[in-house]
């Protein structure tokens, strides 16, 4: 493949570290799931780790990459857990997420028996998203079973918030109040780590920062919104850790009034140069950004022209003398241009989160500590 990523690991080292900060005095949890949001799981982990309190995933099969690796700080698995995998998630000491208190209980606490120790688990409680969690009227005699229950050991108690990107705080603060209610129902004689906020509530709701923040996207260097970004003071920087390069593999000249691309959907106004990408929608490029989206080539925005294609993009060149071999900047800065990510989330109508977790696994991914 003529291209790939290019990760700065110090970039999202000063990430952490800024991350870290903000959340101070609570703890702070790195989200490394789905491929760490598309920039690698273990290189991404190992980098971060000496600010980590913990790491959060979405699998079990993620966590055991993780051990395997070497990382040995506490790893909360937030999906569900198979129950064929429970023994193996056990003996590697991750924690697991609960929201049953019937045989899949029974089914961790024989695990745990078995075994001889008990399994760490954190009970999710939902608060609003509507996804997983115990009903919050359940809520805090379900904690109780779970936290009495034999070879079980209660360590956190969290939920997830639907809205904190947004500026209105009504929704987001009645959720930290139904978490609270919960726990305070349950009245445990141990005090498992409360947790809700992510990225974004961390930034502009410090009451939600409780005893642990998750942190997932602004860890690599993008911000959860628009609004979010224009809330916060200039203390907080945050750095893009990821570009997306490749090379022009052929130019050809047209003339105007040529249609270009599958459908035709892209019409020549003038005789024109384009260039070709070999990288489409198979490598994370959407194709919804056909004929809106731009790559930069010599310093220049490149306008996408026609639609992308499962291997291949080709882009208008007028205003370079590109020629096939020359660099292209798909995410990332050349001279005095740039595109972003968030570039990418607006022409596809979409947003940065999604643009990075696509990238494919199969994308050449050079990290650099430069």
């Amino acid at each position: 493949m003529i291209g790939g990523l290019r990760i700065s690991t110090a970039a999202l080292r000063r990430n952490a570290k800024a991350l870290r900060q903000l959340a101070a005095p609570a703890r702070a949890a790195f989200v490394v799931k789905s491929n760490a949001y598309g920039h690698g799981l273990i290189a991404t982990a190992r980098a971060v780790v000496e600010y980590a309190d913990a790491l959060a995933v979405y699998s079990i099969e993620e966590g055991l990459a993780l051990r395997n690796a070497g990382i040995t700080v506490p790893i909360l698995v937030l999906g569900p857990a198979p129950v064929e995998l429970l023994e193996g998630a056990l003996a590697h000491d991750l924690q697991i997420t609960l929201w049953d208190t019937g045989a899949y209980l029974e089914t961790i606490a024989s695990t745990a028996r078995r075994q001889g120790k008990t399994f760490a688990v954190q009970v999710k409680v939902d608060t609003g998203v509507r996804r997983l969690g115990l009903d919050p009227s359940q809520a805090a005699n379900a904690i109780q079973r779970i936290a009495r229950t034999p070879g079980i050991e209660l360590t956190g108690i969290f939920s997830h918030l639907a809205s904190a990107e947004e500026l209105d705080a009504a929704f987001t603060l009645a959720q930290v109040e139904t978490l609270n209610a919960a726990i305070d129902g349950a009245k445990l004689d141990t005090k498992p780590a409360r947790h809700i906020a992510a990225s974004a509530a961390a930034m502009l709701w410090p009451q939600t920062r409780l005893d642990m923040v998750r942190f997932g996207i602004a860890l690599y260097g993008l911000w959860p919104s628009k609004q979010t970004r224009a809330a916060m003071p200039q203390e907080l920087k945050l750095e893009p850790v990821l570009s997306f390069e490749s090379r022009i593999v052929a130019v050809r000249k047209i003339e105007a009034g040529t249609t270009v691309g599958y459908g035709g959907t892209f019409r020549a106004p003038r005789p024109m140069r384009v260039g070709v990408v070999p990288l489409g929608y198979a490598d994370g490029i959407p194709r919804a950004v056909s004929n809106r989206g731009a790559f930069v080539v010599a310093g220049k925005r490149c306008p996408i022209a026609g639609r992308v294609c499962m291997n291949m993009t080709i882009l208008d060149l007028g205003g370079t003398n590109a020629r096939p071999g020359d660099r292209v900047v798909l995410i990332g800065s050349d001279g005095g241009a740039s595109v972003s990510a968030d570039d990418w989330a607006d022409w596809a109508g979409t947003i940065n989160y999604e643009i990075v977790a696509r990238l494919p696994e199969g994308l050449t991914r050079t990290y650099d500590d430069g």
